[in-house]
């Protein structure tokens, strides 16, 4: 993709800025969230306060429950749906569908984390059916402890309606049937995702203290929608406002910048607001939408 130079570091008048930023406003609608695993938003997404609708699955909630602007629903989220069973261990946030993978733990600290206490039956649900319940998701965040490669590779039409995807994950199977990130990565490249954050995690044993090094062993990936890039241009306008917002949002100026740029050669910007974002100079102002 080549970029006019002197587009990007132009300056911005502040005409500019409210015309652009009340065009996003009017083209932006609601960014629809499914958090698998109940996990949350973290404080990145403050700036979006307002402008996100979340489903929560979490089958250790309490009770299902309507909050407005966030759905929580004590249903697990599986490759088939229907009953199921959750193995509740002794660190709530390791709970899974799956078994855990006991020799693979037991190699690193924390494994007692990972010790099932309760077998707790389940209702579970396809991504598919809860986009039937809910409609289609924006964004997908999984913490579902073992199935990120398996959920996602279930329903790629499910995946495909989504603009950002939030994947925690192993980098080791610490449960049976677990894929780890060098499988998972692969598959969203290859559906026209790009990997824009990737943060690991390890659990040292007992024992061994800060000054050594620890094999990472977790991952937490934040991928966006890249098909512009990759150059099969399927993103819709409406997807592709909720990515400039998302971008900016989350912090990923460079990305957002280039998406700009890209929906600006294909024309699908107005001309003002598509000469406006190819500008450096506006990522660097605050949004306010």
């Amino acid at each position: 993709m080549v970029t006019d130079p002197s587009t990007a570091t132009s300056p911005v008048s502040g005409t500019e800025v409210s015309d652009t930023l009340a065009w996003l406003s009017s083209k932006l609608t609601p960014i629809r969230v499914l958090d698998a695993g109940g996990r949350g938003l973290p404080a990145s997404w403050d700036a979006l306060s307002g402008l996100v609708r979340s489903v929560v699955c979490d089958p250790l909630a309490d009770a299902a429950a309507d909050r407005g602007d966030t759905v929580v629903d004590t249903v697990a989220v599986s490759v088939h749906g229907g009953p199921d069973e959750l193995k509740v261990t002794r660190d709530p946030g390791r709970s899974s569908l799956l078994e855990p993978h006991r020799a693979v733990v037991a190699r690193y600290g924390g494994a007692a984390g990972f010790e099932v206490c309760e077998r707790r039956p389940v209702t579970s649900m396809t991504l598919g059916q809860l986009r039937n319940r809910h409609d289609s998701f924006d964004v997908l965040r999984l913490a579902t402890q073992g199935l990120e490669y398996a959920l996602l590779s279930s329903d790629l039409d499910a995946v495909r309606d989504a603009v950002c995807i939030d994947v925690a994950g192993g980098l080791v199977d610490h449960y049976v049937g677990q894929y780890p990130l060098a499988v998972v990565a692969p598959l969203l490249r290859g559906l026209g995702y790009s990997l824009l954050d990737l943060r690991t995690g390890t659990r040292p044993a007992a024992g061994w203290g800060d000054n050594v090094r620890h094999q990472p062993l977790e991952y937490r990936g934040l991928w966006m929608k890249d098909d512009l890039v990759c150059g099969t241009e399927s993103t819709r306008l409406e997807q592709a406002v909720k990515l400039l917002v998302l971008s900016k949002s989350l912090g990923h100026h460079a990305f957002g910048h280039e998406l700009a740029t890209a929906l600006r050669q294909r024309a699908l910007l107005p001309p003002g607001p598509a000469r406006v974002l190819a500008k450096a100079g506006f990522w660097a102002l605050p949004w306010s939408l």
